[in-house]
């Protein structure tokens, strides 16, 4: 009875914290543009900020950013990797299991033995030899080790003949296997090695489950997997400017105290955000949404680093914004195509957000230690997309404040700290719902993964090209570097998103109109994308 009245109190908490969390958004709106209201808005952030305490006084949400595990205790799972393993979503959804493809692509492509080195180096990580265990619900969920592992299996091969077209749709197809049922006593992961006699490439992917590692994890993963062209190993494949932007948050992290409660009136008020607009490519973003199984993957050109950069230099952004800009155009054109009513109407207010995966870098000691290496220190940060500007510079401009807004603001701590410690004390139910209500009111998730700026050997064959593939309940898109080239992707469902072909050739025309807007170059094969 005190169990379910404490969810109840917590549950009632959140909603109370929700609805605060609105308004404390809008109040400091009120401020900034009415000087006459800032007394009682003040009087009512002064009220919300006692309520908060009082709730963080039993949930201990401040300070809003993370503390390791002590020392000397059993590692347990953040709430994010157990949460995955029980699995987020309502069970209505049916929705399929959180498992990063990461695919690498072989003209020539390395045999079952040539792997047998790999598996085992996997092994030696906490997390890649055993699974996770735990009460449904509870935040007490651990890594149970499997003993005496069938190595063997953790490898498997497919064969086909078919060219590069036909390669993704096979990929697409074995995507969503399970890696938990029928599979005996094995670690939730696996070696698919496609040998393709065909025309195409043939590929390698690494089906992993995303309760045992977020994409920084399998960077550090990665390291151990491959090797640079003459054997020696690779190594801080993280760029250093990651780490150092994280250093810089953290020295200057108690400077930012005073954003904490607006960033968590964003944080608490999302679930219960305005929907996305209803567009030709958002319409599939509504409340009754469920997994169908049935998606498409969209590959879009491969492009330049060298050219992303060019464009960042002159343009005075970063290489994401510069992505996510061509992204938005994408998708602005799209909705025109499909003679979007909603769009026309709209114009610059309309509403597209993106759900985008904000990792958090570990220091040298965590990630030397393979019993905690592989982690889940992630959260998502939510980033009006611009659709509706038709401009492609003021996009840009756009897109580079609301990026800029979000690095100077402690949100991303926030919301990390919250997810930490919110859903594990209400009901699975709940907390599943709550991660429904954001999703469903975003129109896609927006991942970039860094890669080796080099080419690399993978099982002693080179590595041609990659791609994450990840099946969403909203389109995900999935960018990695290598070998100063993008290599980009969109996952999507073609009932809800038909014509999705269409979307690189309108990503490949944006970066074209970037480019001639900030006097670069285009590379010829940029520019024959474009034109197709």
């Amino acid at each position: 009875m005190q169990s379910t009245t404490s969810s109840h109190l917590t549950a009632t908490a959140v909603t109370s914290l929700a609805s605060i969390g609105s308004f404390w958004q809008s109040s400091f709106a009120s401020i900034v543009q009415n000087s006459h209201s800032l007394v009682p808005h003040f009087l009512v952030l002064v009220t919300s900020f006692i309520f908060f305490k009082a709730v963080d006084s039993k949930m201990k949400l401040l300070p809003c950013f993370c503390k390791d595990d002590k020392e000397g205790l059993p590692r347990r799972l953040s709430f994010t990797s157990a949460s995955m393993a029980m699995g987020p979503w309502p069970v209505e959804t049916s929705m399929c299991e959180p498992i990063i493809n990461a695919t690498l692509f072989f003209d020539t492509v390395p045999s079952p033995e040539a792997l047998r080195g790999l598996v085992e180096f996997a092994l030696t990580f906490e997390r890649m030899s055993g699974v996770p265990v735990g009460t449904e619900g509870k935040n007490d969920w651990t890594m149970r080790k499997i003993h005496n592992i069938d190595e063997e299996r953790l490898v498997r091969v497919v064969k086909t003949s078919c060219d590069d077209d036909e390669l993704i749709r096979v990929i697409a197809n074995h995507m969503q296997e399970s890696l938990r049922e029928g599979r005996g006593e094995l670690p939730w992961w696996e070696f698919l090695i496609i040998d393709n006699s065909g025309s195409g490439k043939s590929a390698v992917v690494l089906r992993i489950e995303h309760a045992l590692g977020d994409g920084l994890s399998l960077v550090k993963l990665f390291e151990g997997f491959l090797t640079k062209e003459d054997g020696s190993p690779v190594e801080n494949l993280v760029p250093t400017s990651m780490n150092a932007k994280f250093e810089k948050q953290k020295k200057s992290k108690w400077g930012m105290y005073a954003k904490v409660i607006p960033s968590l009136g964003k944080v608490l008020g999302l679930p219960v955000s305005k929907y996305d607009d209803d567009t030709a490519f958002s319409k599939s973003a509504n409340k009754n949404m469920i997994y169908n199984g049935n998606r498409k993957i969209v590959v879009f050109n491969t492009v330049p680093l060298t050219f992303i950069k060019d464009i960042k230099k002159a343009s005075g952004v970063t290489v994401n914004d510069v992505l996510f800009c061509a992204l938005s155009m994408a998708i602005h054109e799209y909705n025109k195509l499909l003679q979007c009513p909603v769009q026309m109407k709209r114009g610059k207010k309309l509403q597209c957000r993106a759900l985008m995966p904000v990792a958090f870098p570990r220091p040298a000691k965590e990630t030397g230690d393979h019993s905690q290496a592989m982690r889940n220190k992630w959260c998502f940060i939510s980033a009006n997309m611009g659709v509706g500007i038709e401009d492609c510079p003021e996009k840009l401009m756009h897109i580079n404040k609301v990026m800029k807004n979000v690095k100077e603001s402690p949100v991303a701590h926030c919301q990390l700290k919250v997810q930490e410690t919110i859903p594990p004390k209400l009901p699975l139910k709940l907390a599943r719902q709550t991660v429904y209500d954001t999703f469903s009111r975003h129109s896609l998730v927006f991942s970039n993964v860094p890669g080796p700026d080099y080419p690399v050997l993978f099982g002693r064959q080179p590595v041609l090209g990659c791609q994450m593939f990840f099946n969403n309940l909203i389109p995900q898109v999935g960018i990695l570097s290598y070998n100063n080239n993008i290599h980009m992707n969109i996952i999507v469902d073609p009932e809800a998103i038909p014509q999705s072909e269409v979307l690189p050739r309108f990503y490949s025309q944006a970066l074209v109109s970037l480019a001639t807007s900030f006097d670069v170059s285009v590379p010829s094969e940029v520019h024959s994308c474009a034109s197709e």
